[in-house]
Protein backbone atom coordinates (compact mmCIF):
# COMPACT_ATOMS: atom_id res chain seq x y z
CA UNK A 1 0.00 0.00 0.00
CA UNK A 2 1.45 3.15 -0.84
CA UNK A 3 2.49 5.64 1.80
CA UNK A 4 1.92 9.49 1.69
CA UNK A 5 5.60 10.16 1.84
CA UNK A 6 5.84 7.88 -1.35
CA UNK A 7 3.01 10.20 -2.81
CA UNK A 8 4.22 13.62 -1.91
CA UNK A 9 7.54 12.57 -3.69
CA UNK A 10 5.58 11.94 -7.03
CA UNK A 11 3.70 15.08 -6.73
CA UNK A 12 6.94 17.11 -6.12
CA UNK A 13 9.43 15.19 -8.55
CA UNK A 14 7.23 13.18 -10.70
CA UNK A 15 8.24 13.11 -14.37
CA UNK A 16 6.54 16.22 -16.42
CA UNK A 17 4.78 14.33 -19.34
CA UNK A 18 3.09 16.50 -22.33
CA UNK A 19 -0.42 16.97 -21.46
CA UNK A 20 -3.73 17.99 -22.89
CA UNK A 21 -6.97 18.51 -21.21
CA UNK A 22 -10.52 20.36 -20.16
CA UNK A 23 -10.73 21.42 -16.97
CA UNK A 24 -14.52 22.05 -15.37
CA UNK A 25 -15.92 24.21 -12.47
CA UNK A 26 -18.33 23.21 -10.16
CA UNK A 27 -19.95 25.69 -8.61
CA UNK A 28 -19.45 28.71 -9.90
CA UNK A 29 -20.55 31.12 -7.30
CA UNK A 30 -17.20 30.02 -5.72
CA UNK A 31 -15.23 31.86 -8.39
CA UNK A 32 -13.77 34.40 -6.31
CA UNK A 33 -11.62 32.23 -4.31
CA UNK A 34 -11.49 29.80 -7.73
CA UNK A 35 -9.68 32.32 -10.03
CA UNK A 36 -6.04 31.05 -10.91
CA UNK A 37 -3.56 33.38 -12.13
CA UNK A 38 -0.08 33.65 -13.74
CA UNK A 39 2.06 36.48 -12.72
CA UNK A 40 5.01 37.35 -15.04
CA UNK A 41 7.84 40.23 -14.22
CA UNK A 42 6.87 43.01 -12.32
CA UNK A 43 3.61 43.72 -14.18
CA UNK A 44 1.19 40.70 -13.53
CA UNK A 45 0.00 39.01 -16.50
CA UNK A 46 -3.05 36.64 -15.53
CA UNK A 47 -4.48 33.31 -16.60
CA UNK A 48 -7.95 31.76 -15.70
CA UNK A 49 -8.97 28.64 -15.28
CA UNK A 50 -12.88 29.35 -16.25
CA UNK A 51 -14.99 26.04 -16.73
CA UNK A 52 -14.60 24.40 -19.72
CA UNK A 53 -11.04 25.59 -20.47
CA UNK A 54 -8.83 23.83 -22.49
CA UNK A 55 -5.40 23.50 -21.50
CA UNK A 56 -1.72 22.11 -23.07
CA UNK A 57 1.23 21.84 -20.79
CA UNK A 58 4.57 20.81 -21.02
CA UNK A 59 7.01 22.02 -18.34
CA UNK A 60 6.97 26.02 -18.64
CA UNK A 61 4.84 25.88 -22.32
CA UNK A 62 1.21 26.25 -21.47
CA UNK A 63 -1.90 27.43 -23.81
CA UNK A 64 -4.97 28.00 -22.52
CA UNK A 65 -8.14 29.04 -24.64
CA UNK A 66 -11.90 29.35 -23.47
CA UNK A 67 -14.75 26.97 -24.32
CA UNK A 68 -14.74 28.93 -27.60
CA UNK A 69 -11.67 28.25 -28.74
CA UNK A 70 -10.21 31.23 -28.31
CA UNK A 71 -6.89 31.55 -26.78
CA UNK A 72 -6.19 33.15 -23.10
CA UNK A 73 -2.90 32.66 -22.67
CA UNK A 74 0.08 31.10 -23.95
CA UNK A 75 3.69 30.53 -22.91
CA UNK A 76 6.56 28.90 -24.73
CA UNK A 77 8.47 28.77 -21.70
CA UNK A 78 10.12 32.44 -22.24
CA UNK A 79 7.96 34.67 -23.97
CA UNK A 80 3.91 34.69 -22.40
CA UNK A 81 0.95 36.05 -24.49
CA UNK A 82 -2.07 37.30 -22.07
CA UNK A 83 -5.27 37.83 -24.41
CA UNK A 84 -7.49 39.04 -21.39
CA UNK A 85 -9.23 42.35 -22.70
CA UNK A 86 -6.98 42.59 -26.42
CA UNK A 87 -7.80 39.17 -28.20
CA UNK A 88 -6.50 40.77 -31.33
CA UNK A 89 -2.93 41.86 -30.48
CA UNK A 90 -2.43 40.45 -26.92
CA UNK A 91 0.16 41.92 -24.53
CA UNK A 92 3.50 40.29 -24.43
CA UNK A 93 5.79 39.56 -21.80
CA UNK A 94 9.11 37.62 -20.48
CA UNK A 95 8.26 34.84 -18.17
CA UNK A 96 11.76 34.50 -15.89
CA UNK A 97 9.43 35.50 -13.19
CA UNK A 98 6.89 33.35 -14.26
CA UNK A 99 4.58 31.64 -10.95
CA UNK A 100 0.80 30.74 -10.49
CA UNK A 101 -1.52 31.84 -7.94
CA UNK A 102 -5.10 30.82 -7.70
CA UNK A 103 -7.55 27.51 -6.35
CA UNK A 104 -6.52 26.08 -9.63
CA UNK A 105 -3.26 26.75 -9.84
CA UNK A 106 -2.02 23.33 -9.49
CA UNK A 107 -3.58 21.95 -12.47
CA UNK A 108 -1.59 24.27 -14.34
CA UNK A 109 1.87 23.80 -12.79
CA UNK A 110 3.84 21.07 -9.96
CA UNK A 111 3.28 22.14 -6.55
CA UNK A 112 7.06 22.57 -5.43
CA UNK A 113 8.75 20.73 -2.61
CA UNK A 114 9.05 24.24 -0.23
CA UNK A 115 5.03 24.55 -0.88
CA UNK A 116 4.64 21.33 1.69
CA UNK A 117 6.06 23.08 4.38
CA UNK A 118 3.77 24.51 7.17
CA UNK A 119 -0.09 23.75 7.81
CA UNK A 120 -1.88 25.13 5.24
CA UNK A 121 -3.11 22.15 3.69
CA UNK A 122 -0.31 20.18 3.38
CA UNK A 123 -1.21 17.44 6.48
CA UNK A 124 -3.65 14.38 4.73
CA UNK A 125 -6.03 13.43 7.43
CA UNK A 126 -5.49 9.72 6.18
CA UNK A 127 -3.67 7.30 4.05
CA UNK A 128 -3.91 7.85 0.52
CA UNK A 129 -6.82 5.58 -1.34
CA UNK A 130 -6.14 3.71 -4.54
CA UNK A 131 -8.42 5.05 -7.23
CA UNK A 132 -9.10 5.49 -11.14
CA UNK A 133 -9.88 9.09 -12.42
CA UNK A 134 -10.57 9.25 -16.10
CA UNK A 135 -9.10 5.55 -16.44
CA UNK A 136 -6.03 6.41 -14.89
CA UNK A 137 -4.61 4.63 -11.79
CA UNK A 138 -4.56 7.46 -9.21
CA UNK A 139 -4.67 8.28 -5.40
CA UNK A 140 -7.23 10.12 -3.68
CA UNK A 141 -5.40 12.40 -0.77
CA UNK A 142 -7.83 14.63 1.69
CA UNK A 143 -5.82 17.30 3.53
CA UNK A 144 -6.39 18.94 6.72
CA UNK A 145 -7.14 22.74 6.82
CA UNK A 146 -5.13 25.53 8.78
CA UNK A 147 -6.70 26.50 11.99
CA UNK A 148 -7.96 29.93 9.97
CA UNK A 149 -10.06 28.03 7.36
CA UNK A 150 -12.67 25.84 7.84
CA UNK A 151 -12.87 22.90 5.82
CA UNK A 152 -10.42 19.98 4.34
CA UNK A 153 -9.51 19.89 0.88
CA UNK A 154 -9.33 16.99 -1.32
CA UNK A 155 -7.27 15.67 -4.24
CA UNK A 156 -6.90 13.34 -6.99
CA UNK A 157 -3.32 12.92 -8.08
CA UNK A 158 -2.31 10.65 -11.26
CA UNK A 159 -0.09 7.81 -9.47
CA UNK A 160 2.36 8.40 -13.22
CA UNK A 161 3.18 11.89 -12.82
CA UNK A 162 1.81 13.04 -9.55
CA UNK A 163 -0.38 15.66 -11.45
CA UNK A 164 -2.95 16.84 -9.87
CA UNK A 165 -6.41 15.74 -11.39
CA UNK A 166 -8.73 17.55 -9.20
CA UNK A 167 -9.57 19.67 -6.54
CA UNK A 168 -12.02 19.79 -4.26
CA UNK A 169 -13.38 21.18 -1.04
CA UNK A 170 -16.63 19.04 -0.64
CA UNK A 171 -18.00 20.45 2.28
CA UNK A 172 -19.07 23.71 -0.14
CA UNK A 173 -19.06 21.97 -3.21
CA UNK A 174 -16.52 23.54 -5.14
CA UNK A 175 -13.98 22.24 -7.39
CA UNK A 176 -11.57 22.02 -10.17
CA UNK A 177 -10.84 18.96 -12.31
CA UNK A 178 -10.02 17.18 -15.91
CA UNK A 179 -13.25 16.46 -17.55
CA UNK A 180 -10.96 15.10 -20.11
CA UNK A 181 -7.22 14.30 -20.59
CA UNK A 182 -4.11 12.86 -22.35
CA UNK A 183 -0.83 12.45 -21.22
CA UNK A 184 2.49 12.20 -23.17
CA UNK A 185 2.94 12.00 -26.73
CA UNK A 186 4.03 15.49 -28.52
CA UNK A 187 2.70 18.52 -28.64
CA UNK A 188 3.30 20.47 -31.72
CA UNK A 189 5.49 23.71 -30.55
CA UNK A 190 3.52 26.02 -32.92
CA UNK A 191 0.28 25.55 -29.75
CA UNK A 192 3.14 27.51 -27.44
CA UNK A 193 3.62 30.15 -29.75
CA UNK A 194 1.74 33.17 -31.13
CA UNK A 195 2.68 34.70 -34.24
CA UNK A 196 0.02 37.72 -34.78
CA UNK A 197 0.13 40.71 -33.51
CA UNK A 198 1.34 41.67 -29.66
CA UNK A 199 1.63 44.69 -27.53
CA UNK A 200 5.09 44.95 -25.51
CA UNK A 201 4.84 45.93 -21.81
CA UNK A 202 6.60 48.86 -22.80
CA UNK A 203 4.36 50.33 -25.14
CA UNK A 204 1.31 48.91 -22.92
CA UNK A 205 2.82 51.05 -20.28
CA UNK A 206 3.46 54.41 -22.78
CA UNK A 207 -0.41 54.23 -23.96
CA UNK A 208 -1.70 53.39 -19.90
CA UNK A 209 0.37 56.70 -19.50
CA UNK A 210 -0.31 58.30 -22.55
CA UNK A 211 -4.39 57.92 -21.47
CA UNK A 212 -3.64 59.18 -17.87
CA UNK A 213 -2.69 62.23 -19.04
CA UNK A 214 -5.40 62.75 -21.46
CA UNK A 215 -8.09 61.93 -18.52
CA UNK A 216 -5.88 65.05 -16.38
CA UNK A 217 -6.59 67.18 -19.43
CA UNK A 218 -9.51 66.43 -19.93
CA UNK A 219 -10.34 67.00 -15.91
CA UNK A 220 -8.84 70.44 -15.96
CA UNK A 221 -10.88 71.06 -19.10
CA UNK A 222 -14.23 70.63 -16.92
CA UNK A 223 -12.66 72.65 -14.19
CA UNK A 224 -12.19 75.56 -16.52
CA UNK A 225 -15.38 75.46 -17.91
CA UNK A 226 -17.63 74.23 -15.09
CA UNK A 227 -15.62 76.42 -12.14
CA UNK A 228 -12.70 78.87 -13.66
CA UNK A 229 -10.45 79.23 -16.19
CA UNK A 230 -8.70 82.03 -13.90
CA UNK A 231 -5.28 81.39 -12.64
CA UNK A 232 -6.02 80.80 -8.78
CA UNK A 233 -2.76 82.42 -7.68
CA UNK A 234 -2.38 84.00 -4.40
CA UNK A 235 0.40 84.61 -2.16
CA UNK A 236 0.52 82.68 1.27
CA UNK A 237 2.82 83.73 4.08
CA UNK A 238 5.57 81.54 4.31
CA UNK A 239 7.62 80.98 8.04
CA UNK A 240 11.34 80.33 6.36
CA UNK A 241 12.99 80.10 10.18
CA UNK A 242 15.52 77.08 10.10
CA UNK A 243 14.53 74.26 12.29
CA UNK A 244 17.56 72.42 12.05
CA UNK A 245 21.08 73.85 11.23
CA UNK A 246 22.78 70.65 9.57
CA UNK A 247 26.68 72.05 9.16
CA UNK A 248 28.24 75.55 10.09
CA UNK A 249 31.81 76.49 9.16
CA UNK A 250 32.61 79.40 11.79
CA UNK A 251 35.71 79.93 10.09
CA UNK A 252 33.85 81.23 6.70
CA UNK A 253 30.66 81.59 7.53
CA UNK A 254 29.24 78.73 5.52
CA UNK A 255 26.02 76.88 6.80
CA UNK A 256 23.00 74.99 5.50
CA UNK A 257 19.98 74.66 7.29
CA UNK A 258 16.55 72.64 7.12
CA UNK A 259 13.68 75.04 6.68
CA UNK A 260 9.71 73.77 6.86
CA UNK A 261 10.01 71.95 3.53
CA UNK A 262 12.93 73.51 2.18
CA UNK A 263 16.32 74.18 2.58
CA UNK A 264 18.92 77.04 3.01
CA UNK A 265 22.56 77.66 2.80
CA UNK A 266 25.76 79.54 1.70
CA UNK A 267 29.43 79.77 1.45
CA UNK A 268 32.04 82.17 0.74
CA UNK A 269 31.34 83.48 -2.93
CA UNK A 270 33.29 81.28 -5.08
CA UNK A 271 33.80 81.10 -8.72
CA UNK A 272 33.71 77.34 -7.73
CA UNK A 273 30.97 75.64 -9.60
CA UNK A 274 28.35 74.75 -6.33
CA UNK A 275 25.62 72.77 -6.38
CA UNK A 276 23.84 71.85 -3.36
CA UNK A 277 22.40 68.11 -2.73
CA UNK A 278 18.78 69.07 -3.35
CA UNK A 279 16.04 68.18 -5.61
CA UNK A 280 13.12 70.21 -6.81
CA UNK A 281 13.83 74.08 -8.06
CA UNK A 282 16.95 76.03 -6.35
CA UNK A 283 17.09 79.29 -6.51
CA UNK A 284 20.83 80.56 -6.37
CA UNK A 285 21.97 84.47 -5.79
CA UNK A 286 25.80 85.78 -4.45
CA UNK A 287 26.75 89.29 -2.51
CA UNK A 288 30.02 90.39 -2.25
CA UNK A 289 30.85 88.24 0.41
CA UNK A 290 28.96 85.09 0.45
CA UNK A 291 27.04 82.86 -2.38
CA UNK A 292 23.31 82.10 -1.31
CA UNK A 293 20.80 78.77 -2.69
CA UNK A 294 16.99 77.95 -1.29
CA UNK A 295 14.74 75.35 -2.32
CA UNK A 296 11.41 75.26 -0.47
CA UNK A 297 8.85 72.31 -1.57
CA UNK A 298 5.45 72.60 -3.41
CA UNK A 299 6.00 76.60 -3.29
CA UNK A 300 6.65 78.49 -6.09
CA UNK A 301 9.11 80.98 -4.85
CA UNK A 302 8.66 84.01 -7.34
CA UNK A 303 10.69 87.28 -7.71
CA UNK A 304 9.42 89.31 -5.13
CA UNK A 305 9.10 86.28 -2.80
CA UNK A 306 12.85 85.80 -3.66
CA UNK A 307 13.64 89.48 -3.18
CA UNK A 308 11.74 89.26 0.13
CA UNK A 309 13.80 87.11 1.17
CA UNK A 310 17.07 88.79 0.18
CA UNK A 311 16.06 91.34 1.78
CA UNK A 312 15.57 89.87 5.36
CA UNK A 313 18.95 87.90 4.74
CA UNK A 314 21.39 90.64 4.18
CA UNK A 315 19.15 93.99 3.97
CA UNK A 316 20.60 96.68 1.57
CA UNK A 317 23.68 94.19 0.40
CA UNK A 318 24.00 94.51 -3.68
CA UNK A 319 23.08 90.98 -5.03
CA UNK A 320 24.22 89.16 -8.46
CA UNK A 321 24.71 86.17 -10.01
CA UNK A 322 20.74 85.09 -9.88
CA UNK A 323 19.98 82.29 -11.12
CA UNK A 324 17.21 79.40 -11.13
CA UNK A 325 17.83 75.52 -11.58
CA UNK A 326 15.24 72.35 -11.50
CA UNK A 327 17.04 69.68 -9.83
CA UNK A 328 15.61 65.69 -10.41
CA UNK A 329 17.13 62.89 -8.19
CA UNK A 330 19.45 61.62 -10.92
CA UNK A 331 21.03 64.71 -11.25
CA UNK A 332 21.32 65.35 -7.07
CA UNK A 333 24.47 65.57 -5.71
CA UNK A 334 26.50 65.40 -2.36
CA UNK A 335 25.65 68.11 0.29
CA UNK A 336 26.98 71.60 0.14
Amino acid sequence: MVTWTQVLQMITDGPDLPMQGTVVERDAANSTQAESFAVVGAVPMFVGAADSARIWRHGLKLRVENSSGAPVFISDGVVAWDFAGHQDAPRKGNVNNLRYLGSAQFLFNRRGATEWTGDDFTRPTGPPEEVTYLGRDCWAIELAPPERKPHPMQLVVDAETGMFLAQRVDAVGYSYSFAELSLGGELDDDLFRWTGPSVSDEELKRRRMAEHEQREVEKRRWFEHEVTNQVLRVRVPMDLTPERMFAIDEDSGAFEAGLKGGNLARRRRSELEWKPGWVGVVHRWSTPEFDWAITVRDVELDEKSLADIRGRLHPGVAVDRISSVVVDPDRRRGPV
